[in-house]
């Protein structure tokens, strides 16, 4: 092998393959904290949107809003429909008759607003929030009344910035239920079924103490391999060197003689 005009033997070649595994890693140590987490699709996920953003998405982000949706009401129920909140991080899917006919009205409003899980109450011990929480309104139209259970499972996707551990639901806000644990393979959602309305919430395990505080897990992880790496890069460049001396060395016979 040859380096600016020299030829460099195996040691070197060794050192120079150390070299550029240690500016490798070097290079993605950033990378291991502090990103958002990434999905397979086509071309990356698009920003969460957050109520209240952790300090290092506070930049760029926009916090979403309250949305209303109409479905209409006839003799025998709700008609089938889909309800997006107004930043498409959640999905509610409403079959055909889920809410029941109530004349004179002729529709129902449904009204999804974004709230800070900060200020609900916490999931189960080992669980925390796994981005917003959603609270769903649902109300006849025009006469006003409450709906707080529906004739018929609806089913619901919800977007989340983290790895799940399950959707959660909480007539109240305050005392948790686990509604469903479905995902979508290569995206970023988790999903349930339910027949009553309130706030949902994807949920997340808490991290480990051990591995808060920079990341010395990954860290010395990073450093026994640089280290085994080293050890490759010098036996393979010392070992030729070591057979010719072997080979070049009289034997014990022929210096007697």
């Amino acid at each position: 092998m040859r380096l600016a005009g020299r030829r460099v033997g195996p040691l070197g070649v060794g050192v120079v393959l150390l070299a550029l595994y240690a500016l490798a890693v070097a290079a993605s140590l950033p990378l291991g904290h502090g990103i958002r987490p990434m999905f397979e699709s086509i071309g990356p996920p698009p920003a969460y949107r957050w109520v209240k953003p952790p300090p290092a998405f506070a930049a760029g982000n926009v916090a979403p809003r309250p949305s209303e949706s109409t479905v209409g009401v006839g003799p025998q129920g709700s008609d089938q429909a889909g309800v997006l909140s107004e930043d498409n991080q959640l999905v509610l899917n409403l079959p055909p008759h889920a809410i029941p006919p109530h004349p004179p009205d002729t529709s129902v409003l449904m009204r999804v607003v974004p709230v800070d899980p900060a200020i609900l109450g916490p999931l189960p011990t080992g669980l925390r929030a796994n981005g917003n929480a959603y609270q769903v309104k649902v109300g006849y139209q025009p006469s006003g009344a409450e709906i707080t259970t529906l004739a018929t499972a609806m089913s619901i996707l919800l977007t989340v910035p983290e790895t799940t551990a399950g959707l959660w639901f909480s007539a109240d806000g305050r005392a948790w239920q686990r509604v469903g644990n479905q995902t979508v393979p290569g995206q970023p959602v988790v999903g349930g079924t339910f027949n009553q309305v309130g706030y949902f919430l994807g949920g997340t395990h808490v991290t480990p103490p051990s591995s808060k505080g920079g990341g010395g897990g990954n860290v010395t992880g990073i450093v026994i391999a640089v280290v085994l790496t080293a050890a490759l890069a010098v036996a393979l460049g010392f070992a030729p060197a070591l057979r010719r001396r072997l080979r070049g060395r009289p034997s014990g016979r022929s210096r007697r003689r």
